[in-house]
């Protein structure tokens, strides 16, 4: 499934003299400390958000190298020209607080460079400024688990929840345990991108279903009059979905061209 998250962080300058020998990995010509502006933000966690979901600190883990040498776009526009920033470096760092499941929170925190020219200097003012702080993260995850007995979560077309076969929904409480879904098996890092405004409840999430086939026909088949707001959402859905094949494209073209600043 591919998965975009939002969330709150404010960026934090870094030091370009320290870092500029990784930066140098990913750039086509030899870089100084004065033609680049640096900042570390914190890009992920694993603690539940306003999609009832998380990473789990392994998937954060496992993500941390695949996010290295990838791009940072700006306001989410899947353009080539938006890309503004490339990540050098990422590790997840322990905290003392706790996630909504009660287990050590971690973050994925990684840092970025910036070309310091006159084309990105409302960018780099507007992050010193404290005005851009939100970032979101596209990835992509094989798996989205109970969080209470570990069996996939699948989406039910005839309830519109998403349930284990244990009988579990994601949201509800079970004997004082929240049901959520854990990320697990991230395969692929996409990029992070400077947004406006925090992504909404399941904005940019794509989940997959175990058959597809079976899905349509049974809406085919079935009276929908009575499921108004569900269709609404299925419309929705389809809506982002189309959207989403259109990104995907672009995706793949930008993943494309990263491939000629990785230095192995």
């Amino acid at each position: 499934m591919n998965i975009s998250k939002a969330k709150k962080s404010s960026p934090k300058r870094a030091d370009a003299s320290a870092d500029i020998g990784l930066i140098n990995r990913f750039a086509l010509k030899e870089l100084t400390p004065e033609e680049v502006y640096c900042f570390s933000v914190a890009l992920c966690d694993n603690d539940v958000d306003r999609d009832m979901e998380c990473f789990s600190a392994k998937t954060l883990k496992a993500l941390a190298p695949m996010f290295v040498g990838k791009t940072g776009i700006s306001d989410h526009r899947w353009s080539a020209e938006r890309q503004v920033a490339r990540i050098y470096r990422a590790e997840v760092e322990e905290t003392a607080e706790k996630t909504v499941l009660n287990e050590p929170l971690n973050r994925l925190v990684a840092s970025a460079y910036i070309l310091n020219t006159e084309a990105n200097k409302p960018l780099i003012e507007s992050i010193d400024g404290g005005i851009t702080k939100e970032v979101s993260v596209g990835c992509r995850t094989e798996k989205c688990n109970c969080s209470i007995c570990g069996k996939p979560l699948t989406f039910d077309w005839r309830t519109w929840t998403e349930q284990c076969e244990t009988g579990h929904i994601k949201g509800e409480t079970y004997d004082g345990k929240l049901c959520a879904g854990v990320l697990e098996e991230p395969t692929e890092a996409y990029e992070f991108s400077f947004v406006a405004v925090p992504a909404q409840r399941g904005a940019g999430v794509t989940k997959s279903v175990g058959d597809i086939n079976e899905a349509f026909d049974v809406l085919l088949e079935a009276d929908l009059t009575a499921h108004r707001s569900g269709c609404t959402k299925l419309m929705q859905k389809l809506k982002t979905t189309l959207s989403d094949c259109e990104d995907m494209a672009i995706r793949a073209k930008i993943l494309a061209e990263n491939e000629k600043y990785i230095r192995k």
